[in-house]
C-alpha cells in the first residue's frame, strides 16, 4: 500500500491549480481623494449622452479612470471630458426648475449691465475730475509764475524790422487775480462737464 487514499474524494475542476504562494489577492481599487469624481447618474444629468452610452464607453475603455464600487460607478470628470461625454450641454431639465434657473440668469445678468453702466459712468466722471485738476494745476502755474511770463517790451523805435517781429509776437495781457482764476475753472468746468 504504497499509494495514499484520501477520503471524501475531492472535485477535481477544469481550472489551472495555483499554488497558494502565487495566488494574489484582488483588491477593490482605491478610490482617490484628490480626483473629481462621479457617478453614473451625476455624469448623465451632467451631459448629452445617455446612460447606456456613457457604461458603454467605460467597457470599451473610451473612459478611462472609471472605477466600480458596491454603490456604483465612479467616473473622474476629467476622463468624462476628454472622450467628449461632459460637452457642456445638458438635458432639459424639469420646466419649473428651468424656469426659476432663467428667472435668476436674466435678473443677473440685468444686474451685471447695471454694474458696468455704473462702472461707466463712474468712469466718465473721474477723468473729467481729472481733466479739471489738470486745468486748476496749469492756472496756479501761470499764476505763481506771472512775473517771470510777461513778455518785455521793445522800444518802438528799433526800426520797421523790428516793428514787424512785435507785431507778430503780440501776446495778450491776462489778469492773474485769484478771483479771475476761480472765474476760469468754473468755465472750464462747465465747458467740461456739460
Amino acid at each position: 500500500m504504497g499509494e495514499e487514499i484520501l477520503w471524501p474524494p475531492k472535485e477535481e475542476s477544469d481550472e489551472p491549480k495555483l499554488e497558494k504562494s502565487t495566488l494574489v489577492k484582488q483588491k477593490l481599487p482605491q478610490l482617490d481623494q484628490s480626483v473629481p469624481m462621479v457617478s453614473l447618474a451625476e455624469a448623465v444629468n451632467e451631459s448629452s449622452k445617455s446612460r447606456g452610452t456613457i457604461r458603454r464607453w467605460i467597457t470599451e475603455g473610451k473612459i478611462e479612470g472609471a472605477i466600480k464600487t458596491d454603490t456604483g460607478w465612479r467616473i473622474p470628470i476629467a476622463s468624462l471630458v476628454t472622450s467628449g461625454a461632459w460637452d457642456g450641454q445638458t438635458k432639459p431639465a424639469d420646466g419649473k426648475a428651468s424656469e426659476v434657473k432663467t428667472d435668476k440668469v436674466s435678473e443677473l445678468e440685468l444686474e451685471l449691465v447695471r454694474v458696468r453702466l455704473e462702472l461707466n459712468s463712474e468712469k466718465k466722471l473721474r477723468e473729467a475730475a481729472e481733466r479739471n485738476a489738470d486745468d486748476l494745476r496749469f492756472a496756479m502755474r501761470m499764476l505763481t509764475s506771472g512775473e517771470n511770463s510777461r513778455p518785455q517790451q521793445v522800444p518802438q523805435s528799433a526800426g520797421p524790422t523790428q516793428h514787424r517781429i512785435n507785431t507778430s509776437q503780440r501776446v495778450e495781457k491776462f489778469d492773474f487775480s485769484p478771483a479771475s482764476i476761480l472765474d476760469a475753472a468754473n468755465k472750464l468746468k462747465k465747458r467740461f462737464l456739460g
